[in-house]
């Protein structure tokens, strides 16, 4: 039973981090150029970007308290077994990678060339 709360509480926690990466990229937050900056588009105000990176940091730190949880979840009780062990690092592991893989390539996206 534990096994499936952690896969629960994983999938859960993975699609929060994936939200959080898509509203970070999608305000246009980036490190790729002179530090962190927000790419200007021309479409959107700075109020709609604060909103985005706010719900992406707020989902971002959603996904840590629920991949934290996923992993507290599996491991505790009288003896973990070794298969249990393994589920639960090998589904954090995946979460982990998915959400700062997207993160990356999010926060990789040098800003538009401006012709001006």
């Amino acid at each position: 039973m534990r096994i499936v709360g952690t896969v629960i509480l994983a999938i859960a926690a993975t699609l929060a981090g994936l939200f959080g990466g898509f509203m970070l990229g999608l305000s246009g937050l980036t490190l790729a150029g002179p530090g962190l900056m927000v790419i200007e588009y021309s479409d959107a105000d700075d109020t709609e970007r604060a909103i985005g990176i706010g719900m992406g940091v707020v989902s971002l730190v959603a996904w840590l308290v629920l991949l934290l949880s996923a992993a507290l979840v599996g491991l505790r009780g009288d003896r973990p077994t070794r298969a249990r062990r393994a589920t639960v690092w090998i589904v954090v592991g995946l979460s982990a990678v998915l959400v700062l893989g997207l993160l990356t390539a999010v926060l990789a996206t040098p800003p538009p060339v401006s012709f001006g």
